[in-house]
């Protein structure tokens, strides 16, 4: 079965639309939603991580290494093996 993605207008405006009228529950039934997602969907934005709403933001990870930091943590292993082989 495949997940339905949503953009991150379509979200905002279901959860806007949910504070408007006071019910998520209804609003989520009406546009055939599950309430429990909408719901996640409003905490999310509440919580100001609006980037992670468009599902890419869980995907990419925090830091990603540069050729130079590979270069370091070479160089700081040849001199962890020469410390650990004397």
């Amino acid at each position: 079965m495949m997940r339905n993605q949503y953009d991150l207008n379509f979200k905002k405006s279901i959860v806007s639309k949910g504070l408007e009228n006071g019910n998520m529950t209804a609003v989520a039934r009406q546009h055939e939603l599950d309430p429990k997602m909408v719901l996640r969907w409003a905490r999310e934005l509440k919580r100001k991580d609006i980037d992670q709403l468009d599902g890419d933001g869980k995907k990419q990870p925090k830091y990603v290494p540069t050729a130079e930091d590979y270069a370091q943590l070479e160089k700081e292993l040849e001199r962890m093996k020469k410390l650990y082989a004397e």
